[in-house]
């Protein structure tokens, strides 16, 4: 994959997890504030787990001696 390509994943992961944090929070609590806050802080649940599975499956022979 190219760093493009995986910099476009990580930007739409993080965008539809805060889009979905931000909803469920103003569904929740109505609050517009406590759900931009959410929205911020769902910005990067998605991706943090992208890279840790990335990070996890890659082999040992790719890690740097």
């Amino acid at each position: 994959m190219s760093f493009l390509v995986v910099l476009m994943l990580f930007n739409l992961l993080a965008t539809a997890s805060a889009i979905v944090c931000a909803t469920r929070s103003y569904r929740r609590y109505g609050s517009a504030g406590r759900a931009v806050l959410a929205g911020f802080g769902g910005l990067m649940i998605l991706p943090l787990l992208f890279a840790l599975t990335t990070a996890a499956a890659t082999s040992r022979a790719t890690w740097l001696p």
